[in-house]
């Protein structure tokens, strides 16, 4: 038999009774409403996909601070470089604060948790060392 053009695309489709989820609901507010860029869209799906991974499940109505300083914390453990964890806590950041504004959440649980320091090692801070060294060194 020949199936026709409506009924093969169908499966594709999503089903109605299973709204998109809010990270691709945010995806598609970011899209188009703010017009960012491919690649910035990229990253901040990425961002929300391994959010959702570290979630476990659990809604982003369900997760508190706690749990994103753990995120963090395992992130860092396996490598993650500061920059990058300040500018992925940036991105969670910013979900979270278009949830509240939605009401979905009452609360940002990325509030105010920053991510770990960078460690100065390196040839600007050993310049910077002797810098101060010179400073203290050099008297009347």
């Amino acid at each position: 038999g020949t199936s026709s053009p409506a009924r093969s695309g169908a499966a594709s489709l999503p089903s109605v009774s299973q709204p998109a989820s809010a990270l691709a609901r945010y995806l598609d507010f970011l899209r188009h409403e703010r017009r960012l860029a491919a690649h910035t869209l990229s990253a901040y799906s990425r961002d929300g996909a391994l959010l959702e991974a570290l979630a476990a499940g659990r809604s982003p109505a369900e997760l508190v601070p706690a749990d994103i300083r753990r995120f963090v914390a395992a992130l860092h453990g396996r490598g993650l470089a500061p920059r990058s964890l300040a500018r992925l806590l940036s991105s969670w950041r910013g979900y979270f604060d278009w949830l509240v504004r939605r009401r979905e959440i009452v609360a940002n649980p990325c509030k105010g948790i920053r991510a770990p320091r960078a460690t100065t090692t390196g040839p600007r801070s050993a310049a910077l060392s002797r810098a101060r060294a010179g400073e203290r060194s050099s008297g009347p």
